[in-house]
């Protein structure tokens, strides 16, 4: 009854962690679904090995082969959870060949702890101990750095401490497993006997750690929602202002025009008029931007980055000015499946903040572009040699209508535009820059070709 109740936790915690995961594309989510799902494996495995304990003999292929599933699956279950919290806890994309790597590794492993002893009557206690104790002891490990990892998160709703008690509380639970199989290796008595009720312990934990899981997901989209509303705040505010402050001097102006009949003051007037208009204008323009991004599907193709890049250029510049030189430098392929709509905003508004703020009177002005292959996409490296952005405002480029600028007359919503763009297609960015020196922008592309052949 204790493994048919775990088996069923395990697989009702995976389905709802699967639905959010499906919901709201956050990879934690995902991995955690995955490690649940592991473990229901090696519970069932655990039952059947049980089962056939006294009905087959040790060599047999079906009980070797119900201990490989159960140790391989109680490995994968570490590694997927480890994963899963080291995304969620550090904001930190565990690199996915390496988990590939360990996960493919993971099976000649375990077949060569089952294979010790497997056909030896005599040597039971060797057999434990290299099935479920170094198994018990890499958990224990795992568990506790996993909540010694959610322990240093700055925001910590109830579901986060609900998971840090219960994977200390399991870790220990399993370090417990490990001493008692190591002593009884060497026939040494275990002072602390495991109680009767172990197993209901275990179901408890399990519980309050998948409970904890369900919790945390809603306290991450209720924080996730009650930011949307405080960019939704902002964004009213902010585009209603940066509206009405043109139409307001516009309207000053008028009645200036009408009280003079100077036409060289009229045509001055007039262009004043034009430059209100087009403030306005690039207002309207980036707020479409912004709720088109959010509401338009992803449509990938196959881009040459480099021909993207050169391109985007050429339309940010004039021929018959001058311009920041361009010097584009690539290593590996170029070819990439993305969002060009998305990508289009992106290049538009880093390079052309690139060459808006650049002093031309400088010594050799210039945008520097390198493209580098990445786990599952490319980096893409803007640097300039420009005047740069102070520290103070680097935490807060990224934010909605922010300007480190305060002479700019820019809507404060490109870099939002940018960051809105990345996160829709999986992707990220980052920046480092030093007053006076220039600034690097360093942007992580997701290659989006397994997108398209899931969606065919």
């Amino acid at each position: 009854m204790q493994y048919v109740t775990q088996v069923l936790l395990a697989l009702v915690i995976m389905l709802i962690l699967r639905k959010f995961y499906r919901q709201y594309k956050n990879d934690f989510y995902l991995l955690w679904s995955w490690s649940w799902l592991a473990l229901a494996i090696n519970i069932f495995g655990s039952c059947v090995s049980l089962a056939n304990a006294f009905l087959l003999p040790l060599d047999h292929p079906f009980r070797i082969l119900m201990s490989i599933i159960t140790v391989a699956a109680s490995f994968l279950q570490i590694l997927w959870l480890y994963s899963g919290t080291l995304e969620i806890s550090r904001n930190q994309r565990m690199n996915r060949k390496l988990v590939k790597l360990i996960s493919y590794a993971i099976v000649p492993i375990t077949i060569v702890l089952v294979l010790i002893s497997f056909d030896n009557s005599d040597a039971g206690a060797s057999r434990i101990f290299f099935r479920v104790g170094i198994k018990s002891l890499l958990a224990g490990v795992i568990f506790i750095t996993c909540a010694i990892m959610l322990f240093r998160m700055t925001q910590t709703g109830i579901g986060i401490r609900f998971i840090i008690f219960s994977f200390l509380s399991y870790g220990l639970l399993q370090f417990n497993y490990f001493l008692e199989v190591l002593l009884e290796l060497y026939l040494i008595d275990y002072p602390l006997e495991v109680p009767y009720y172990a197993g209901a312990i275990d179901i408890f934990l399990l519980a309050l750690m998948g409970l904890g899981m369900i919790i945390s997901v809603l306290e991450v989209e209720q924080h996730n929602l009650k930011k949307a509303n405080s960019e939704l705040d902002t964004f009213l505010y902010r585009s209603s202002h940066d509206l009405r402050a043109p139409l307001t001097t516009i309207s000053g102006i008028v009645s200036v025009i009408r009280a003079t009949d100077d036409p060289e003051k009229k045509e001055e007037f007039f262009n004043a008029i034009q430059d209100r208009l087009l403030q306005a204008d690039n207002v309207i323009r980036d707020i479409i931007t912004l709720r088109k991004g959010q509401k338009m599907d992803l449509s990938i193709i196959e881009i040459n980055l480099v021909g993207e890049i050169e391109k985007e250029y050429q339309c940010l510049v004039d021929p018959n000015k001058k311009y920041p030189k361009l010097t584009l430098e690539s290593h590996g392929e170029d070819l990439i499946y993305t969002d060009s709509a998305r990508l289009h905003t992106i290049l538009t508004n880093i390079l052309g903040n690139a060459i808006k703020y650049h002093d031309m009177n400088s010594k050799n002005p210039e945008i520097r572009v390198r493209i580098e292959s990445a786990d599952k996409g490319k980096n893409i490296i803007i640097s300039d040699n420009g005047p740069g952005i102070d520290q103070k405002h680097l935490p807060k480029i990224f934010e909605m209508f922010y300007r480190a600028n305060k002479a700019s007359n820019g809507t404060g919503l490109g870099l939002y535009l940018v960051k809105d763009a990345l996160e829709h297609m999986g992707g990220s960015i980052g920046v480092s820059s030093e007053k006076g020196k220039g600034t690097t922008f360093e942007i992580y592309l997701k290659d989006m070709e397994q997108t398209i052949r899931k969606d065919i």
